[in-house]
């Protein structure tokens, strides 16, 4: 039997995250892998920062393939939907939200900020 909470790849997956870009028109699509916390998000914060400044004004932010997003993972999405909405005419859509993170979102506000979508075609179709 092995226990997954001690399993050595466990742990590693626990901790990694990366993520993919690309920039469609004036959206840009980020595409988050792994364990997303404070630092991922800070980080994710940090490209979204640079792409609205060189003129981006729609972002997508694909989960789908996040497997776990802790409380500072959380915050760290919760500021990303604040600083896109204070630029002038931005918007944020999450893509591939598991139905547990919906919940969580619209408990912290995050609904509020961000339009949530199925897939990444709709998002891009009607954000």
């Amino acid at each position: 039997m092995v226990d997954f909470f001690y399993d050595n790849q466990y742990a590693r997956s626990m901790s990694e995250f990366s993520y993919g870009k690309a920039i469609v028109g004036d959206t840009l699509i980020l595409r988050g892998i792994g364990y997303l916390n404070e630092i991922a998000g800070q980080t994710l914060r940090a490209v979204v920062r640079e792409c609205l400044s060189e003129g981006i004004r729609k972002v997508i932010v694909n989960l789908e393939k996040t497997t776990v997003i802790n409380s500072p993972g959380i915050t760290q999405i919760l500021e990303l939907g604040e600083e896109i909405l204070s630029t002038p005419e931005c918007r944020l859509a999450l893509v591939g939200v598991a139905p547990l993170y919906q919940e969580v979102f619209v408990v912290t506000g995050i609904a509020d900020q961000a339009a949530i979508f199925a897939e990444e075609k709709a998002a891009l179709e009607q954000l």
